[in-house]
């Protein structure tokens, strides 16, 4: 259905970045593009490309079915760019390299990346370029469309939170040595029972009018209880009304867990459809 290509490209301060190309036998083009986000996994790309790893994860691999051009990165940490000796998703080297960075932060420049791989290519209707992500893809993805005006849809699945009231905060701040941590700068607000200078849902409001629909689980094995996520689809809602595009958000809350099942999957593929395809 589609030939995977493996490319190697270069960001920032000589970052080289490893990535998966499909590119549909039959497409149209300019054809419609997602960058597929992986999850917090050893196999980073591959299993988003159905290579190994959770089958319900190869959202890449089926979206390059259906008629997408699918970029599918290695996030720092991840699958080809764990740092050697310490395992995946450790992030303690880039800090000893970027102490005043967040690894939020440079994924947020590694998305913005494979955006400009996207427009590269003739392949690509860079006018209909998406993302969509799980868990670590997930928020990935709703920081990439809330900073990055090119990107024209979002679907993203166990990736929202509020940090302010979520259960497992801390999880966002770990700075043990053989730990991720998303954003150090977070932990002298929760250590000290402050809010922080922003939060998950604020970021995303940003990607409001341009479509987004999100998934969550009402409990959330990373995240813990996220029952407040109900009340926070209300007040997102709130801000698509004022730009007059509540049909360009969609929020599902569910029983299933920290899961991307079928059912879901056929979802996200659909509202990504409805804005990307012609």
């Amino acid at each position: 259905a589609y030939t995977r290509h493996k490319l190697r490209y270069v960001v920032g301060q000589g970052d080289e970045v490893y990535a998966y190309l499909l590119v549909p036998e039959a497409c149209q083009v300019p054809a419609p593009a997602v960058v597929a986000m992986h999850q917090y996994t050893a196999l980073g790309k591959d299993e988003v490309a159905g290579i190994g790893g959770d089958p319900d994860m190869a959202y890449g691999h089926e979206l390059a079915q259906r008629g997408y051009v699918v970029l599918i990165p290695d996030y720092l940490t991840g699958g080809e760019r764990a740092y050697p000796g310490v395992g995946a998703f450790v992030s303690a080297p880039f800090y000893d390299q970027y102490p005043n960075w967040s690894m939020v932060g440079k994924n947020v420049e590694d998305s913005m990346a494979a955006v400009d791989v996207l427009h590269t290519l003739d392949e690509v209707d860079t006018l209909r370029i998406g993302v969509i992500g799980h868990s670590h893809g997930g928020h990935n993805a709703i920081f990439a469309a809330a900073l990055d005006t090119r990107i024209a849809a979002c679907a993203s699945n166990c990736g929202m939170s509020v940090l302010s009231e979520e259960e497992q905060r801390m999880e966002w701040c770990n700075d043990a040595e053989d730990e991720y941590n998303y954003i150090p700068a977070l932990k002298s607000y929760f250590e000290a029972g402050r809010a922080p200078p922003f939060d998950l849902h604020e970021v995303a409001a940003l990607i409001a009018p341009r479509p987004w629909l999100n998934i969550s689980a009402y409990w959330d094995s990373a995240y813990g209880d996220q029952t407040f996520l109900a009340e926070t689809g209300v007040m997102l809602y709130g801000v698509y009304a004022l730009y007059q595009k509540t049909d360009a958000f969609a929020y599902l809350m569910h029983g299933n867990g920290q899961s991307f099942p079928r059912h879901l999957r056929d979802l996200a593929y659909a509202w990504l459809d409805r804005y990307l395809q012609r």
